[in-house]
């Protein structure tokens, strides 16, 4: 017979297992991330297979069809959200002084830059291989545009951003495109005339017209 005390034990034990289940969940999916990075930085993007991945992972290949039903562009996919949430912070809004957006956008774009600069091998086969496969830039054109509205609408929470009758939406993008080409072709070609402190304050500065910021 089952007393008080062997339940409460019992129902410790089976959140205790689920925490568990879901701590190798998450270890196996950043074994999986972290596996396809090292295999396309190291042999590029159209050479890796999900066998490959599986291998270097130490998982089987179901599993990875299970978290990532859409094969590496998907494991792709979720490492770029990971590293918007990282970069953004918006799941985070208790870090943030929502009475600061160009110190915010600042900090932003200099994280940005030093993730750039980390994995500029992995970005520049990334870059070789949409150049190379037109698979790619259509798997492109099809990811669901959500997260990025709400990322969108985040920024609009900042006091002094004024978008009028502007969609935040495609603000988002133009400011993605200007932020990201840019610290692109500084990976690309390392431009020696224009140093990195000057080359973050043009984008800021470009950052809080496209926003429409005006100082509170």
């Amino acid at each position: 017979m089952f007393t008080y005390e062997d339940l409460i034990l019992a129902k410790k034990s089976t959140k205790g297992d689920k925490m568990s289940v879901k701590r190798d969940k998450e270890a196996k999916i950043n074994s999986i991330q972290d596996a396809t990075l090292m295999l396309i930085e190291t042999v590029g993007y159209d050479k890796v297979t999900i066998r490959d991945i599986a291998e270097a992972a130490g998982v089987s290949i179901g599993l990875i069809y299970k978290y990532f039903p859409g094969g590496k562009f998907d494991v792709l996919k979720e490492i770029s959200y990971r590293y918007m949430d990282e970069i953004l912070r918006i799941k985070q809004p208790e870090t943030i002084d929502f009475n600061d957006f160009p110190g915010y956008i600042r900090d932003v774009i200099k994280n940005m830059q030093q993730f750039y600069k980390d994995n500029s091998s992995l970005i520049k086969a990334l870059i070789m291989a949409a150049l190379c496969d037109s698979e790619i830039m259509a798997e492109v054109k099809n990811i669901d545009i959500k997260d990025y509205k709400a990322v969108s609408e985040f920024f609009c929470r900042f006091n002094g951003v004024e978008v009028g009758n502007k969609d935040p939406l495609k603000l988002f993008m133009y400011w993605g495109i200007t932020v990201e080409g840019t610290i692109l072709s500084n990976v690309i070609y390392s431009l020696p005339l224009i140093s990195e402190e000057a080359l973050t304050d043009m984008m800021v500065d470009l950052s809080l017209k496209i926003w429409g910021y005006q100082a509170p």
